[in-house]
């Protein structure tokens, strides 16, 4: 499985951390635990809601499970103590567009993220308004 982002995204420390959250998503690895308060949120819109360090890991690693290729990160925003992560998920059998938007604790280098809202868009099955 490989990651794609544009180079362009090490300039902000919150920017390094989302592209090396979505580097350990295609390894299975933990390394978001670090990076999440104990209560996060994920809520995957109109899919689910999960709450917990351990809700979010699992539903993560199921993501990886489904076949996933290939991650591609488009672009990273970063204001204050919110972010947002627009790219594509590559699976076997086809793509999901993302967009992320992190809400973190607070506006340090360190803080926690705090709340997840994930956006999944098949663009072979959108319909248009």
């Amino acid at each position: 499985m490989m990651i794609v982002y544009p180079e362009h995204c090490g300039n902000s420390p919150k920017k390094i951390l989302l592209i090396e959250i979505y580097k350990a998503i295609t390894e299975k690895d933990d390394f978001i635990l670090e990076h999440v308060a104990e209560d996060v949120m994920l809520d995957v819109v109109g899919v689910k809601k999960l709450l917990g360090k351990k809700e979010v890991l699992n539903s993560i690693k199921n993501l990886v499970d489904m076949d996933l290729s290939k991650i591609e990160v488009a672009n990273v925003i970063t204001h204050g103590n919110v972010a947002a992560v627009y790219g594509c998920y590559h699976f076997a059998k086809g793509n999901f567009e993302f967009c992320d938007v992190y809400v973190f604790g607070s506006f340090g280098k360190k803080a926690k993220i705090k709340e997840i809202k994930s956006f999944l868009i098949n663009p072979d099955k959108h319909n248009v308004i």
